[in-house]
């Protein structure tokens, strides 16, 4: 069963310097890129005038039609429509989808607590070689406790 998607119509931005060659005069085919609908991004030669007033250019950016109406002042509009594809459209996403129950009455960001600090000691990097300078012999550096930081190696 396939519903036709109300076409949508608004007033918007105009998006045609997008389409815009490095041409500075000639016609529309010369200074713009080219389309004849809307699968392809471009000007639609045969339904722009840049002949009259005020001046008509109708294109497409993203499958999308505009059409600009140039006053050539504060006047101009760009009337934007789309036609959408439904369920075949790729912006359709057709996926199965879980809601957590257990999460399914939270409504609001949840509270954090930011006046818990950690306590740290704090001890300097080179303590136990601070200590060192206690010891006065090589009897008391075997029974030294941090010596197991240090590799010894005696003769005797």
């Amino acid at each position: 069963m396939h519903h036709k998607m109300a076409t949508i119509e608004c007033e918007g931005k105009s998006r045609l310097a997008e389409l815009r060659k490095y041409a500075i005069s000639g016609g529309i085919s010369n200074m713009y890129y080219t389309s004849t609908g809307s699968a392809s991004d471009g000007v639609n030669v045969s339904l722009s005038d840049l002949n009259v007033y005020p001046q008509i250019v109708v294109y497409y950016v993203g499958g999308i039609t505009y059409k600009d109406i140039i006053y050539g002042n504060a006047e101009d509009t760009t009337l934007i429509t789309y036609e959408p594809q439904g369920y075949s459209s790729p912006d359709f996403i057709d996926a199965p989808t879980y809601k957590d129950p257990n999460k399914s009455q939270i409504v609001q960001n949840p509270k954090v607590y930011n006046d818990v600090f950690i306590v740290r000691q704090e001890l300097s990097a080179f303590d136990k070689n601070y200590k060192l300078k206690d010891v006065k012999s090589l009897a008391a550096l075997k029974t030294y406790a941090s010596g197991r930081y240090f590799n010894i190696v005696s003769n005797s």
